[in-house]
């Protein structure tokens, strides 16, 4: 956490070229990223803010995020928002957790938030939840699913709490999954 801003100078990213953000959900790890430590925009051309239509009111809630109220653009899952990037519904973590699917003519890569949060334990045993989690079963059964799937399709998959490089795929092994990191 707090890291987002190296990271994007590290990929060569200026934040001034971002104009839209893409919340996977409202849990303060998320959102804060919208600022930086002394309060000013993390992105001061940002002009729309993609989230969960179920997230809004979570985000609502935060009083030092209220000048991006007005950017905020509801989604479902399913919706298409660019060509190649399509909204995925992952229920149980958290009202509105949206992960966000890019297809290239090559790969396919699942930005997937909070999906697994503990990498050693739950790729092994998908079914483990987590204390964040609102809803335990719903949060499980997303994960086994969305898990199988990406095994299956070899879709990649990028977290926000797999650990550098954060981005790989996911392979099946025993009873649950491995993840190989990129690279």
């Amino acid at each position: 956490m707090g890291h987002l801003g190296k990271a994007m100078a590290e990929a060569g990213i200026d934040s001034s070229s971002v104009t839209v953000v893409a919340l996977t959900h409202a849990h303060g790890d998320h959102i804060n990223g919208l600022l930086m430590p002394d309060g000013q925009r993390a992105f001061k051309n940002l002009c729309k803010i993609v989230i969960g239509e179920d997230a809004v009111q979570e985000f609502l809630a935060e009083p030092k995020l209220a000048e991006f109220r007005s950017l905020l653009a509801p989604i479902n899952g399913g919706d298409r928002l660019a060509d190649h990037l399509l909204s995925v519904a992952i229920p149980g973590h958290a009202p509105g957790h949206m992960g966000y699917l890019l297809s290239t003519n090559e790969d396919d890569i699942l930005f997937c938030g909070d999906l697994i949060h503990v990498p050693a334990a739950q790729f092994a045993r998908p079914e483990l939840t987590w204390a964040y989690d609102e809803d335990e079963l719903l949060a499980r059964t997303s994960r086994r699913e969305l898990l199988q799937e990406a095994a299956r399709a070899r879709t990649g998959l990028a977290g926000a709490h797999l650990g550098r490089p954060g981005i790989g795929r996911i392979v099946e092994e025993g009873r649950g999954y491995a993840f190989v990191p990129a690279g």
